[in-house]
Formats: C-alpha cells, structure tokens, sequence
C-alpha cells in the first residue's frame, strides 16, 4: 500500500477506490472525513461505498456532504462528554455573569442573556407564571440549568447524526450510539455520586441518606416495575369481572422513519431523517386522533401505552386495551384508519402498522402479555435475552439510555384513576372511616382493582372523582426567588383533608463524620 494511503484516514482508505481518475473525489472526501470523529469513518465509508455502488457518484457524495453539514451544527464534546459539558456550563455562567454585570433591569438581562444563548443552540426559558423575568435570567446564570440545556440541545442532534451514518442497529449498536450510551452512564455514575453525600434534614432536625430515599422511591427500577405491574394486574381484574375484551396492540411508523432494515442492517432508501422523537410525535398523534374518535363514538377504553425502540432507535408502540365487547370492532377499524393515515400503500403497511391481537382469557391474562414488555425496558428483571439475543439487563439499560436521550416517555396509563393521587394515599397510616379510608387501604395493599374501584371506576371524569388531591399555595422562594406555587399538600373526599407532606426539607451535604461512618459500611 503507498505511503499516502497508509497516512490516509479510515474513511479515506476504505472509500480509496471509489475515485475518477483525477483524483478530485478522493481528495474532496479527505476534507470531509476530517471534519468526522473517527469512530463515524467506518461506518460512513461503508454506507458511502453502497451508495456509490448500487445509486452512483452524486448520491454517495450528496449523503457525504449533508452528513458532515448535519454534524457540524452539533458540538460533539457537549453531547458525549460529561466533564467537558460541566467545565462549558461553569463558564458559560461565568461569561454570562459578567455580561449583565452592569445591567441593573431583569427585562434588559433577559433580553441579552437569551441573545447569548441562542449562538450555543439553546432557547430562553419561558417567562410566563410561575416563572418571572428575574427568575428566567437568573436560570440562564446557572451551571446546572445551562448544562441540562445545552445536552438537551446537542445530544439528541448527535444521536440523529449517528443513526443516519449507519452506528445505530443490531449489527453496530442497539437501540442506541456507544457514544450516547457511555455518557448516560457516566451520568448516572455521577447522580448516584452525588446522592452518596448528600442528605435530608426537615425541620424538626430528622436527618435521612438521600442514596435511602431515592431507593424506597419509584426512582428505584424495581419499585417502579412493581408498581406499574400491580396498576397492569388491577385494571385487567376490572376487564374480567365487568366482561370486558382485552386488545393487544402494536404500532409501528412509516417506512420513511425507518433508517435501517431489521434483517440486514442495511439503510433503508425511503429513510427521511426522521429522529426517534419526531418519531413519538408521530406515534403520540396517532393515538390522539384515534383517543378523540373514541371519546366521539362514546367508546370508553383503558390500559398502558408503552413505547419501546426498535433495533434502530425508531419508536414503536405496545398497547394494553381493555373496552367493552360491542366496541371491539371499532376500535380496531380507528385504530388501523388513524395508523395508515400516513403512507398507506407500502408494501407491509396494512399488515405491520397496527397489529391487533385479542387476548384469549383462557390461556392468560392481559398482564401476561405486557409483562415481559415492561421489564425489559426498565431493568431486564425474570428475562433471559431480548429479541435480538442480548442479555436482557444489558438491553434495558440501552433502552433506559434511549429513552432519556430522545426524552421519550415510556409508560402510560389512560383512563382509571390518577397515581399520583394513589401514591399520596399511600403516604399515610390510617384515616378517618369512609371513603378516604378504602382507598386508603386499598392503595396499602397495592390493590389497584379496588382502588380504581373506590374512586369511580374506570370511566369517571377526574373532575367527578370522590376523592382528590389537595394543592396549597407555598410563598416560600424556590432556588430561582420565585414562589414555589401551589404544592400537594395532601388528599381530601371533600368534607375530610388529610395532610401528606407533612415536613419542609432541606438538601446538605453530609457532614465529616457522616462521611467516615459510610466509608466504613461501605469499604
């Protein structure tokens, strides 16, 4: 191989012979393959050399050029490098600080601090109740908020870069960039970190570990595993004590939102670009429309949505409907209408868009359908391998990862009741006789069926519901020197209010002893 091959980048060795004979190609992609990080060239190169191959010259040097335009509107260190993001952040407050130094007026600060942000891809927070002009100018200032902001604006636009360039599917990296995934743990490295040294301290001078709290909390993968899983049991005891039908339904996205095939891992022609959270729009729109045909139709329905990604990070969604027999057509005619709306003469649309499937009571219930679905996507607990043959822990991971890098929320119930109000009934020991003991009780007990029950069933407006959450205003200043608004303050059947937050907190960091007492339980 000639010296100058052998000092060539990857990118540039791997696309060496597709060339005229001038050489202007092979010299046009150096200066694109430079402005690359080299864990991208294999990848590129190789989606170059098919389009070259199999479409030509002009539409392998057209992905080239958009690729490497897309990515140089992101800043890359911001995306996948926690340190670096943290060290911007602290001087960016540092330069904005000084910027509105002699700026007395918050209109004024506001108005050159969102001029500021603007040339780093990030938008001012919004100035509208409860957020003031002070406090809006006064976030922009701080290194937590920036830092947030900033890899909300660079991180998602990285991982669009990184699925077209082929380094998101089955064959490079599930669900998900080894980029993307490595910075979300070091995130979390650092969460838990913090939490490590740090503690609660209320008024009364009760001091608690907050690493204990977050553990007891739904912040915990297990607690929210088991909880959602005794809402899933409830609601399908409701379905077969009232006759109900049980749907399991699976939506899927247009091709166009597709960048890779599942079976080779091939680019897919028709792929527009679209990123996973365009992609959840998508399907949340889906879903909209089908919700307001049904509430036309006077068609009650109930369940979980969840949203899980394909191999190549693109949405799709998982349904547990429950609805009355007489409905079951309908449903199923909207559902299918509202998912073919977009695209509906692709080969396979009719057949994967929207999967209906009726579960059969007699060999399960619906909470065996949904069951493994939502352990794999929060912690791989009772499963062995995904779909694709991975170890089941190390997928969920990937799909936690994919979902906080798109912000995509994964579960959702519709119709019953609210949880929060099921987790503030939980909060307390006991409670007057009524009905604001049994749900009480039954939220105790983790019995989902008779809670949702106590409150009205499935189908009452939240408006109407017998029991409700109590919200007091706090005019105590929050972090930015804005009322802290109106905070749950407990729950109420309207005669009897029963207080749940019952304490103020104060976060600190442990205190010397403290700290030797842990190193010493946890060498």
């Amino acid at each position: 191989m000639p010296d100058y091959k052998l000092s060539a980048t990857l990118g540039e060795q791997l696309t060496w012979d597709n060339s005229d004979p001038s050489g202007d190609d092979r010299r046009w992609r150096a200066t694109q393959f430079s402005n690359l990080p080299s864990l991208f060239h294999f990848a590129v190169a190789k989606q170059y050399n098919h389009l070259f191959a199999t479409k030509g010259r002009y539409e392998a040097n057209t992905f080239l050029r958009t690729l490497v335009k897309q990515f140089s509107q992101i800043n890359f260190k911001l995306a996948t490098d926690n340190d670096f993001l943290r060290k911007f952040a602290a001087n960016r407050a540092k330069e904005f600080t000084r910027a509105i130094r002699s700026t007395p007026d918050s209109k004024d600060q506001y108005d050159t601090l969102s001029r500021m942000l603007i040339n780093f891809g990030v938008t001012a927070p919004e100035v509208k109740p409860p957020v003031t002009v002070s406090g809006a100018a006064k976030r922009m200032l701080d290194e937590s908020w920036l830092a947030r902001r900033l890899r909300q604006a660079n991180l998602p636009q990285f991982e669009a870069v990184a699925i077209k360039a082929g380094l998101v599917h089955k064959f490079a990296s599930l669900y998900i960039s080894e980029e993307s995934l490595k910075a979300f743990k070091q995130r979390q490295s650092n969460n838990r970190q913090v939490m490590e040294r740090m503690q609660l301290e209320n008024e009364i001078g009760q001091v608690y570990e907050l690493a204990d709290l977050v553990a007891l909390s739904v912040a915990n993968p297990k607690n929210r595993r088991n909880e959602l899983m005794a809402r899933l049991y409830g609601f399908d005891q409701i379905a077969q004590s009232m006759g109900h039908v049980g749907l399991f339904i699976t939506l899927t996205c247009p091709s166009r939102m597709h960048a890779r095939y599942a079976k080779s891992g091939d680019p897919v022609p028709s792929y527009d670009g679209t990123t996973p959270r365009q992609a959840q729009h998508y399907l949340c729109n889906v879903w909209a429309r089908a919700r307001a045909l049904f509430k036309h139709a006077s068609i009650h329905v109930y369940g979980f949505r969840m949203a899980e990604p394909q191999h190549d990070g693109t949405p799709h969604w998982h349904i547990l409907l429950y609805t009355a027999p007489h409905n079951e057509y309908e449903v199923g005619d909207i559902l299918t209408r509202m998912a073919l709306e977009d695209s509906p003469d692709e080969k396979g649309a009719r057949k994967r868009r929207c999967d209906i499937k009726r579960i059969d009571w007699s060999k399960g219930s619906g909470v065996a359908y949904a069951a493994k679905y939502i352990a794999k996507n929060i912690d791989g607990e009772h499963i062995e391998q995904d779909l694709h043959g991975n170890q089941a822990k190390d997928a969920a991971s990937r799909v936690v990862a994919w979902a906080s890098t798109h912000r995509i929320r994964q579960f959702q119930q519709f119709g019953g009741p609210p949880v929060t109000c099921w987790r503030e009934l939980r909060r307390i020991g006991s409670a007057p006789e009524g009905i604001l003991n049994s749900a009480r009780t039954a939220a105790d007990q983790g019995d989902w069926s008779t809670f949702t029950n106590v409150l009205g069933g499935t189908d009452i407006c939240r408006k109407d519901q017998p029991v409700k959450l109590v919200r007091e205003h706090k005019s105590d200043l929050g972090r930015y020197g804005e009322p802290k608004g109106n905070q749950i303050a407990g729950v109420s059947d309207g005669y009897t209010c029963i207080q749940t937050r019952m304490h103020t907190w104060t976060a600190k960091l442990k205190s010397k002893s403290l700290r030797v007492l842990d190193e010493v339980r946890h060498p």
